[in-house]
């Protein structure tokens, strides 16, 4: 909220809270100047998450290092009634970021508080300095609103409510606001988007174990030389994790069967990538084929555990990915290694990925599954299929877009990084090459 406001503009407030059914100050606080110089801004609500309700989370964003101390969030009904007070204490991280976590699931927490769960339908949130209303959000369509000007849509199930772009005030929740993957203690979508052409292949999760090669200068060094060849920058990820300084610059991440899962930090590093323009492609491969043996395949690590394989795993660890809650594109547990080879052929044939280059010669017509696993496609497109089964699905998140396909050997070219070779020669095969070339281009929004 602006810090100073013209008589119009206290008149206006004045016959908004009316319309609200603000009755009195002894009800309701009075509004102050919301969001002034100094002050924190209710930033993102992620409140309905699927199934019963857990990670759920409310993030402000200000100054770092300022206390919180005399700070509340009261939340109010549908019909505007205080249901829950929120008690903050602590100061805003160096990030900026200020977390209320449900649970400990979430990441970049700054405080744990059950109260974080909020009514999944219409309401509002209000947060308070001394009794005094600093920030308001509306949501849905409330009786009685608490918030700034016309209330933000509500997400639905898997969704976050957030800034866009990050920490904009405009005095209008409906303006400020917009339904995006829920992106926590990080920046909302339309801050950030990547530039430059970099396609970078991930390797810090072992995607080269055991009889995988997944490298661009092993198995895959012909993609790499493909996509070179249409003038990108390709480049392999190595390390320990994916960072978001990493990614920095990027414009696509390729991860090809992942064996090590990702932690809190790493998710959350690759979801604001994704949200602020990125495109990420995922690879996986079979069930059972966990190449360094330590219990995780690249479903797995996709998905996150399944609670059986490995045994125990530590909380940061469980949610991995997370790609059907984040991107809605699950890498199914029903496959293994015993699974048919299959011809997949387009289920959408004007998808651009498909039709390429109009007259080019680089359209899709089939893509080999050398035994993999099917995508369920929760939200977006799947583009090719067969048996009755996807897999390949798309979907664009916040400013960015996510592709999902079930086979790593599809785009091998069959020579190892150690100057061996393998019977995976696939990449000339079928439309394995213009597949490959075809999800990077439209990821990177150049087709």
């Amino acid at each position: 909220m602006n810090p100073r406001l013209t008589l119009p503009a206290l008149l206006a407030l004045s016959l908004t809270l009316a319309a609200c059914g603000d009755r009195s100050s002894a009800e309701t606080p009075a509004l102050g100047s919301l969001a002034a110089t100094g002050e924190p801004v209710i930033n993102e609500l992620y409140y309905d998450s699927a199934g019963t309700d857990a990670g759920t989370f409310i993030e402000l964003r200000g100054p770092a290092g300022k206390s919180l101390s005399g700070y509340t969030l009261t939340a109010h009904d549908t019909a505007g009634t205080a249901y829950r007070t929120l008690t903050l204490s602590g100061t805003i991280p160096a990030s900026g970021y200020y977390v209320v976590a449900q649970d400990t699931t979430v990441p970049g927490r700054t405080l744990v508080n059950s109260g974080a769960d909020l009514n999944n339908g219409s309401a509002s949130l209000r947060l308070l300095r001394s009794g005094t209303v600093i920030d308001a959000v509306a949501y849905g369509t409330p009786t009685t609103g608490r918030g700034e000007g016309l209330p933000a849509p509500t997400t639905g199930a898997g969704s976050a409510l957030a800034r866009v772009p990050d920490g904009q005030d405009t005095d209008a929740n409906s303006a400020d606001f917009r339904v995006q993957a829920a992106t926590p203690g990080a920046a909302n979508g339309g801050t950030s988007t990547p530039t430059g052409n970099t396609v970078l292949f991930d390797l810090t999760k072992k995607e080269d174990a055991g009889n995988a090669d997944w490298r661009i200068d092993g198995a895959y060094s012909d993609y790499a030389a493909a996509l070179r060849g249409l003038g990108y920058t390709v480049k392999a990820l190595t390390g320990t994790a994916i960072t978001s300084t990493a990614l920095s610059g990027a414009k696509v991440l390729v991860i090809a069967e992942p064996q090590n899962p990702l932690s809190d930090s790493e998710r959350s590093a690759i979801q604001t990538f994704v949200q602020s323009g990125g495109g990420l492609f995922m690879v996986s491969d079979h069930r059972d084929s966990d190449r360094d043996n330590d219990g995780w395949d690249s479903p797995e690590v996709f998905g996150g555990w399944d609670g059986s394989t490995p045994a125990s795993v530590t909380t940061s660890l469980q949610r991995s990915l997370d790609s059907d809650t984040l991107f809605a594109l699950r890498h199914s547990f029903n496959s293994s290694f015993s699974d048919p080879v299959y011809t997949a052929t387009p289920t959408a044939s004007s998808h651009p990925i498909v039709v390429g280059g109009a007259g080019s010669g680089d359209d899709v017509a089939s893509a080999g599954v050398y035994v993999g696993t099917s995508i369920d496609v929760l939200a977006g497109t799947g583009v090719l299929g067969a048996n009755g089964k996807t897999y390949l699905g798309v979907n664009s998140v916040g400013a960015g877009r996510v592709a999902a396909w079930g086979d790593t050997s599809t785009f091998s070219d069959g020579t190892f990084s150690d100057g061996t070779t393998s019977q995976y020669q696939n990449w000339g095969n079928l439309s394995n090459a213009n597949l490959g070339k075809n999800v990077v281009r439209w990821l990177a929004g150049d087709l």
